[in-house]
């Protein structure tokens, strides 16, 4: 019966579906492999051999728990009242609090330390995406910044602390690459000046410390040299993505390494005639 299941594990692992998936399918598999337990307990029995039938009976509870609650996890993407699995992994010296890659969701309350910008409130549907280019020297300026404020610890391009193991399942349950600094940051400080016939965001640690790092050319579908003719514009949100990622391989994680961008969202309002 193992040496099954140990098949179906390994052919199972030929096939590109999503990891969670991939272990519904194979909790269902082993809780049907686990009643093998309870009919060699039950011929154990049948035969006078109480002692082997009692092993065999116990040894299928214990694994028949532990199978629903797996089942319950997977399929409800979080642990039953009655499951000790956490327990087991501190006792195990894991942290039970640490992210869970299979449901995006962490069991403890995450604190958020970083600054975040004043820069005011604006209505949801006011918020248009911004379309950015960027010269050589202002992607050196955002890379340099990042630097600069992973050693002030602002940020920190650490997986979030996530394993190796934890980066592939989540990678593969996603369907795309896990970024050491998260999804984004949002910059500490930005602004939106006009030089000539452009529109430039600068930021940087501060309104002192600050340089040009990209020039926004259209606000939505709209190009923003046609958009400021009737309409006020404000940046609303600026993050910081990119950089260095994981992504699930064939046989584990593969580096690799992308360009800080930016992520700017701009507000508009109607300019009063």
């Amino acid at each position: 019966m193992l040496s099954f299941l140990d098949i179906i594990n390994h052919y199972f692992g030929y096939l590109n579906i999503n990891g969670r998936v991939k272990n519904r399918i194979f909790s269902i598999i082993c809780l049907i492999g686990d009643f093998y337990l309870l009919y060699k307990s039950v011929t154990y029995f049948k035969a006078q051999a109480i002692g082997r039938g009692v092993v065999n009976l116990l040894v299928f509870l214990i694994l028949l728990y532990f199978a629903v609650m797996n089942l319950y996890f997977y399929y409800r993407g979080k642990n039953a009242s009655v499951d000790i699995s956490p327990y087991v992994e501190k006792a195990l010296g894991g942290d039970p609090t640490s992210p869970r890659p299979l449901t995006g969701t962490n069991t403890k309350t995450q604190v958020i330390s970083q600054i975040q910008p004043a820069t005011g409130l604006f209505e949801e549907q006011k918020l248009l995406p911004a379309q950015l280019v960027m010269t050589t020297d202002q992607s050196q300026h955002l890379a340099t910044l990042v630097d600069e404020l992973v050693a002030t610890g602002y940020l920190s391009l650490n997986y979030a602390g996530l394993s190796d193991h934890d980066i592939y399942a989540q990678a593969q349950q996603l369907q795309q690459p896990i970024y050491a600094i998260g999804n984004k940051v949002a910059l500490p400080f930005y602004e939106l000046k006009q030089t000539a016939n452009q529109w430039v965001i600068y930021g940087g640690m501060n309104a002192i410390d600050k340089q040009a790092l990209a020039q926004v050319t259209t606000v939505g579908l709209t190009p923003i040299e046609d958009l400021v003719q009737n309409y006020q514009l404000a940046v609303a949100h600026t993050w910081i993505s990119g950089g260095p990622k994981k992504m699930a391989g064939r046989n584990g994680v593969v580096e690799g390494q992308e360009p800080y961008q930016l992520i700017v969202q701009m507000a508009y309002q109607e300019r009063t005639k």
